[in-house]
């Protein structure tokens, strides 16, 4: 169960890791990506977000 939860706290964390460089990158950069392009990492942010509270306070009670 611990690598599964290490496994899904990973996951999401780099999805909101690349997700938030790529908007950050390229409003930094002075890109404007399409609008589509946007809302879809905003979605994938969201989805990832309560895997990774719930993965973290796992981790945290365990330990």
């Amino acid at each position: 169960m611990k690598k599964k939860n290490d496994l899904v706290w990973c996951l999401s964390l780099v999805l909101i890791g690349v997700a938030t460089v790529i908007l950050a990158g390229s409003n930094i950069v002075g890109i404007d990506l399409p609008d589509i392009t946007v809302r879809i990492l905003g979605i994938v942010d969201l989805i990832a977000l309560p895997f990774l509270a719930y993965s973290t306070v796992k981790k945290v009670k365990k330990d």
